[in-house]
């Protein structure tokens, strides 16, 4: 069984941090349970205590920041409250400083050999939230909902991608105005429903 206790969550941040590191240095596919232990400084009996295989930990990692994802992209807001799209500012989306602060994981997206299914965890999960959480007020009442959405999610996405590609030249406030002034071409106000558990 594993045990959640502060050291557990300790070491397995430092063998993620190394995994994540490996990749960039080595590509996904070369990338062994010795080269992780190795670079963290622990052994192989410390890394299969928490993980059965690297895929073990792949998976972990990946639901860890998709559910990350989620929470910045929806928790700084009140639910069921109207957001007005033109009194945002550069604090309004958590999102892009959450990926700053993590940009050795997203910049995964550049390694040619890198985590299967990273190139699509943004997008779907930007996507799902969309769809089931979001509710916009468009400027034009005639939208097909679902398909700006996905046009939202997959378009975020890009924007995202290419701040990653240049090498984060620009600052996650600025990143934030530039989307908030997209946003603002197509919708007025928009509304955020979750449960509780969600944004605890």
């Amino acid at each position: 069984m594993k045990t959640h206790s502060v050291q557990t969550e300790r070491t397995k941040q430092f063998l993620k941090k190394s995994f994540v590191k490996m990749v960039h240095e080595k590509g996904y596919n070369a990338v062994t349970v010795k080269d992780i232990v190795t670079d963290a400084g622990y052994n192989r009996t410390t890394f299969y205590l928490h993980y059965q295989d690297k895929q073990d930990l792949v998976e972990e990692l990946m639901q860890e920041m998709e559910a990350l994802i989620q929470h910045y992209s929806m928790c700084k807001y009140k639910k069921d409250t109207p957001i007005d799209v033109m009194k945002m500012n550069n604090l309004s989306f958590d999102l892009f400083y959450f990926i700053y602060d993590h940009r050795d994981y997203f910049s995964l997206l550049l390694v040619m050999d890198t985590l299967p299914g990273i190139h699509r965890q943004l997008p779907d999960r930007l996507y799902y939230m969309f769809l089931h959480h979001f509710q916009f007020k468009y400027n034009n009442a005639n939208t097909d909902d679902q398909h700006q959405k996905r046009y939202m999610a997959y378009g975020t996405a890009g924007v995202i991608q290419d701040w990653i590609e240049s090498g984060f030249i620009s600052s996650p406030a600025e990143m934030t105005m530039k989307v908030t002034s997209i946003l603002g071409t197509f919708a007025k106000y928009f509304t955020i429903h979750y449960d509780d558990a969600q944004c605890t």
